[in-house]
């Protein structure tokens, strides 16, 4: 029950701020309120819900603060992440990420945003990989959970306006791992998160978001 509830807060299927009653959530999958209840609770835990005295719990809501801090903290380890694997990668690695660019690519023109967001992160996961920190790879991926919202949120604008320019750079960013360029893989990513945080920023500042 909690890798449902959790799947659907990351991937923006239960909005930020959304109320989680737990007899709506348990009659909603067909089950007792118990397993819910213990979900939620570790949702709370986890840092996705925050529970309110008297109210219950929430899904937690898109803050500018923690876009912020949590893109910050992205830029500084995905770059690095990026540089490792492009100095290690090999060609099966490079054709496996160009393999999920144009599944990607796809997706993208589809307005698949959900997708679109799941191959992308399984791309950059295929060069990190290559890498070989598993502990930065894992911490890399719980952040990947914390941003998701964010992620589904800017992609979802983009594709309202029939754009799939936010993942243009990855064939250059493919290109860069074959010719084993660390520092402009590296530097390609930074300069991507650096433009998504700017994007979201502008995004969380609209009232009409």
């Amino acid at each position: 029950m909690f890798d449902t509830l959790r799947g659907w807060i990351v991937n923006g299927q239960l909005p930020p701020d959304y109320r989680l009653r737990v007899r709506d959530i348990a009659a909603m999958v067909g089950t007792s309120v118990m397993p819910v209840r213990e979900a939620v609770r570790r949702l709370v835990e986890a840092g996705l819900a925050i529970h309110e005295p008297y109210k219950g719990a929430r899904v937690r809501g898109l803050d500018v603060s923690e876009l912020e801090q949590a893109y910050d903290v992205r830029i500084l380890l995905e770059s690095e992440c990026a540089r490792l694997g492009a100095a290690a990668a090999g060609e099966g690695v490079c054709d496996r990420m160009q393999e999920h660019w144009l599944a990607l690519e796809d997706a993208a023109r589809a307005g698949d945003v959900l997708r679109s967001v799941q191959i992308d992160e399984e791309l950059l996961d295929t060069l990190y990989a290559a890498g070989g920190n598993e502990v930065l790879r894992d911490i890399v991926h719980g952040l990947w959970d914390k941003c998701r919202p964010y992620k589904v949120l800017w992609a979802s604008d983009v594709a309202r306006r029939g754009e799939v320019h936010i993942w243009h750079y990855k064939p250059d960013l493919i290109a860069a791992v074959r010719a084993k360029d660390a520092d402009q893989a590296a530097e390609m990513v930074r300069r991507s998160y650096t433009e998504a945080k700017a994007a979201l920023h502008a995004l969380l500042d609209d009232p009409q978001q």
